[in-house]
C-alpha cells in the first residue's frame, strides 16, 4: 500500500510545530508519495481561535502551491493543498470562495466545534451531556450534504469528554453513519488520537478516539475510510502510530483509501 498522508497541520496553525518544508522533507524520508496539507481553516471573523489568523490565509496557501510546483519537477512527492474546518450554514460562499480558486483543492470536515439547530456554535471539548452528540452528529451530517468536504476528520472526536457511554451515544453514531452511507461520505480513522495516553473514563481505560465502539459500527457498511495522521509535528507525518492506525483499520476488515481527489 502506497504511504499517504492528507491531514497535516504546521506552524501556520498556532499549536503545530514546524515549517511546511519540514514536513515535506520527512514525508519524502519516510516514503510518502502524497501528502496534504490541511491546516485549520481560518474565518474571516476569527470565531475559533488557536489557528492562523484570517489574514495569513493566502501566505499559507501560496507557500504550499510553491512546495507543490517543486516537487512536480523533483518527483517522487505529490502535494496537495487543503484546510481542516468547520461546516457553519451561513458561510457556504465562503467555502465555495476557497474551492474555487484552484489552488486549496480539498477540505476536510473537522467539528471543533458543531452549530445547533438554532445557530449557537458549541465547543466539543466542553460538552457536558451525551444528548448533545446527537446535535453534534446531526451537523456533521449536513457539513456531509453541503458537498464542500472531501472526508470527516475524527469522526468520533466527541467521545474524549468524560461521559458514560449511554444510548445518546448509539444515537449518535448511528446518525453519523447512517448519513455517511447515505451521501457515500468517507470517515477518517485519526493516528492523533492514539498517539494521546490514554486515561480512565467511565467505560473503561482507552484512547479518547477513536472509539472502538464506533468503531465496531462502521464496520461492515462498505463506507471508505482513510487513515489521517493528524499530524502536529514533522517527525509524526507517517510514524509509529499511523502505521498502528492501519493496522488496526485492518484488523476490522477495512481497507483504507489512498487516492483523494
Amino acid at each position: 500500500m502506497e504511504r499517504v498522508n492528507y491531514h497535516t497541520h504546521c506552524e501556520y496553525c498556532r499549536h503545530a510545530r514546524g515549517k511546511a518544508r519540514e514536513y515535506v522533507e520527512e514525508a519524502v524520508k519516510k516514503g510518502v508519495v502524497k501528502l496534504g496539507f490541511s491546516d485549520h481553516m481560518p474565518f474571516y471573523d476569527e470565531r475559533f481561535g488557536l489557528r492562523m489568523p484570517y489574514a495569513q490565509l493566502g501566505e499559507y496557501i501560496d507557500e504550499v502551491e510553491a512546495l507543490r510546483e517543486e516537487w512536480k519537477e523533483k518527483g517522487g512527492l505529490e502535494i496537495f493543498c487543503g484546510l481542516e474546518g468547520e461546516y457553519v450554514r451561513e458561510d457556504s460562499a465562503y467555502y465555495e470562495k476557497l474551492l474555487s480558486g484552484g489552488k486549496c483543492e480539498y477540505l476536510l470536515l473537522g467539528q471543533h466545534f458543531y452549530e445547533t439547530g438554532q445557530g449557537e456554535l458549541v465547543n466539543v471539548y466542553h460538552l457536558k451531556d451525551t444528548e448533545e452528540y446527537e446535535c453534534y452528529s446531526a451537523n456533521v451530517v449536513e457539513g456531509m450534504r453541503s458537498g464542500y468536504f472531501r472526508y470527516v476528520a475524527h469522526p468520533d472526536l466527541i467521545f474524549l469528554n468524560d461521559l458514560a457511554w449511554d444510548i445518546h451515544c448509539d444515537r449518535a453514531c448511528d446518525i453519523l453513519i447512517d448519513g455517511a452511507v447515505k451521501y457515500g461520505f468517507a470517515l477518517e480513522y485519526n493516528a492523533n488520537g492514539l498517539r494521546r495516553e490514554k486515561k480512565q473514563y467511565p467505560d473503561g481505560e482507552r484512547h479518547p478516539y477513536p472509539h472502538e465502539k464506533f468503531w465496531d459500527k462502521v464496520k461492515g457498511t462498505g463506507i471508505e475510510v482513510y487513515v489521517g495522521s493528524d499530524c502536529h509535528a514533522p517527525e509524526q507525518v507517517y510514524d509509529g502510530i499511523v502505521e498502528m492506525a492501519y493496522g488496526k483499520l485492518q484488523e476490522m476488515g477495512m481497507n483504507p483509501r489512498t487516492s483523494l481527489l
